[in-house]
């Protein structure tokens, strides 16, 4: 596959880009990671042959989309953010923008732009793939012929363009990313406030955390799927550590979310019990 990141995005920035009023971009970029997320959470070496269908992208990227949307920017947004480096190329706090979907009409929105993100990942596939998400082979037969490949003398067309596109849809979505991001009103014009980054020891403490859970997944992948030693093990390593990264942010948020419940609940009980964290007082977002 061209890999998840970012080169499945390349399509629909442009079109977040271009009709920013029509969809949720947020939505539009998990739609184009949903098909490969629902195996490479799971850590499945066969992959999900059912979310790169047509029907799939109703019963599985449309409800992974809405749950992803909903728990990013309810809860692992707000406290990842401040963490993170913000600036380019990335320009990671400019996701701070992204607000929980609230009403029947928000959340239409963003099922309808995540089915546009499925939609485009299983199209690109289609073209790539020499399995059962390669629908184009049967179309088109030629992108099983023979070509040059880098490491080795030769491999079918649709295995050259997965690599070259990977490539190539690489820097064009890293580019609409940047151009996108150029084009967004400062953020008090758009109802949000600017990341304030916590603390720099904290930052560090979460970095830190977030890379050993990576380093950690990457390791029990392949073991906890038996694949040591398999042609398999490097692409459960590889899932393993999204997934271990993700589980982290994930149990980071809560225990943040947990503790500011707590706190608040001992300054209502009154000051006998305490003050608070500085938390309350100094929030991730100005």
């Amino acid at each position: 596959m061209p890999w998840i990141v970012p080169s499945h995005q390349a399509p629909v920035l442009r079109l977040a880009r271009s009709r920013p009023g029509w969809f949720s971009g947020l939505g539009l970029v998990l739609g184009t990671m949903a098909p490969d997320l629902a195996f490479i959470l799971p850590l499945d070496p066969t992959g999900a042959p059912a979310s790169h269908t047509l029907a799939g992208q109703l019963y599985i990227t449309l409800p992974l989309v809405l749950v992803l949307h909903a728990l990013l920017t309810a809860l692992v947004l707000p406290w990842l953010l401040p963490h993170l480096p913000g600036g380019s190329p990335l320009h990671l706090h400019e996701l701070a923008r992204s607000r929980p979907a609230t009403g029947l009409a928000a959340n239409a929105r963003v099922a309808a732009s995540g089915l546009v993100g499925g939609l485009t990942h299983i199209l690109i596939d289609g073209f790539t793939h020499g399995d059962q998400s390669g629908w184009a082979l049967a179309l088109l037969p030629w992108l099983a012929t023979p070509v040059p490949y880098p490491g080795s003398e030769q491999a079918p067309l649709y295995d050259s363009l997965q690599l070259w596109l990977t490539i190539g849809l690489g820097v064009l979505a890293m580019r609409e990313w940047d151009a996108l991001v150029r084009r967004l009103p400062p953020p008090r014009a758009f109802r949000a406030e600017r990341v304030r980054p916590a603390p720099a020891a904290a930052r560090r403490t979460v970095q830190l955390g977030l890379l050993v859970a990576a380093l950690a997944g990457a390791g029990f992948g392949p073991l906890l799927r038996g694949a040591l030693g398999t042609p398999d093990a490097l692409k459960l390593a590889a899932y393993g550590s999204m997934s271990a990264c993700a589980l982290a942010a994930l149990v980071g948020a809560f225990a943040d979310r947990a503790r500011l419940v707590l706190d608040r609940v001992i300054l209502d009980v009154g000051p006998g019990f305490g003050l608070g964290s500085e938390a309350i007082r100094g929030a991730s977002w100005s």
